[in-house]
C-alpha cells in the first residue's frame, strides 16, 4: 500500500503522457538509426543487441524516449517506446514496439527515473525497472519470441525497505519477493517482516495462464 500511494501520482502523469501524438516507426530500415525519430534518442542502458529469433543474425533493441525530456521538468511527455529490430541481410525489421512496457521518467517516486537497462540474453528480452524512495522496488520483465510475436515468460519483482538486507535473509525488512515463470508456473516467494522475520519462503507451481503479449503489457510496480 505505501509503495501504491507513492506511485499513483507518477501513475497518472505517465498515463496523460500516452495521449500525445505517437512518433512514425519506418518498418524497414538500413541502420538502427533510421528508426529512432527526429525528436528522439536513445536512453541511457537503452540499447541491447542479441538474437531474438534464432536466425544466426544480431537482433537490436531500443529504448526510445523524446528529447523533450531533457529540456522539460513536465510530467506530461511523450511516452517511452520499446523498439525490437530483427537484422535482415539488407539491414533492419521493426518487429515489435510497444509504448506501455517502459516507465516514464517520473514513475520511479522520489528515487527518480526507474528505467534500469534492458538486456538480450540466450533470447530473452529483459526490461529491468528500480525505484521508490525508503522502500525500494524493482520488475524484471522477461520476453521471449515465440509462435509469431513477443510474449511475456517471466516476472520477478521485490519490494522492501531502503536500509540493508536482514541478517541471514539475503532481503531488506519489509522484503516481498516474487519471481514467475510464466511458460511452466513454476514460482518462488519470501516475504519478511518489518521486524526482520521471514515469514514465507516458498516455491511452487501454478496452472500456467494463457501469455500476454509485449504490445498489451505494463509493469506495475
Amino acid at each position: 500500500m505505501k509503495r501504491l500511494v507513492c506511485f499513483l501520482p507518477a501513475l497518472l502523469a505517465g498515463l496523460s503522457s500516452h495521449a500525445q501524438t505517437a512518433p512514425r516507426i519506418p518498418t524497414t530500415g538500413r541502420t538502427v538509426a533510421d528508426f529512432i525519430p527526429a525528436r528522439y534518442d536513445t536512453l541511457p542502458a537503452g540499447r541491447a543487441v542479441g538474437d531474438l529469433n534464432r536466425d544466426g543474425r544480431p537482433d537490436v533493441a531500443l529504448v526510445l524516449r523524446s528529447k523533450a525530456e531533457e529540456a522539460s521538468s513536465e510530467d506530461n511527455l511523450p511516452a517511452r517506446r520499446l523498439l525490437v529490430l530483427f537484422g535482415t541481410p539488407t539491414g533492419y525489421t521493426l518487429a515489435a514496439q510497444s509504448a506501455k512496457a517502459v516507465l516514464c521518467r517520473e514513475c520511479g517516486g522520489i528515487y527518480g527515473d526507474p528505467f534500469a537497462g534492458v538486456t538480450i540474453s540466450k533470447g530473452v528480452l529483459s526490461v529491468d525497472h528500480y525505484g521508490g524512495s525508503s522502500w525500494r522496488w524493482s520488475i524484471t520483465s522477461k520476453f521471449r519470441y515465440q509462435q509469431g510475436d513477443f510474449y511475456l515468460i517471466g516476472e520477478t519483482e521485490s519490494s522492501g525497505r531502503n536500509d540493508g538486507d536482514c541478517p541471514g535473509l539475503n532481503g531488506p525488512a519489509g522484503w516481498n519477493y516474487r519471481d514467475a515463470n510464466l511458460v511452466t508456473g513454476a514460482y518462488e516467494v519470501k516475504k519478511v517482516s518489518e521486524d526482520c522475520k521471514l515469514l514465507v519462503d516458498k516455491k511452487g507451481r501454478s496452472k500456467p495462464q494463457p501469455l500476454r503479449k509485449l504490445t498489451s503489457y505494463a509493469p506495475v510496480p
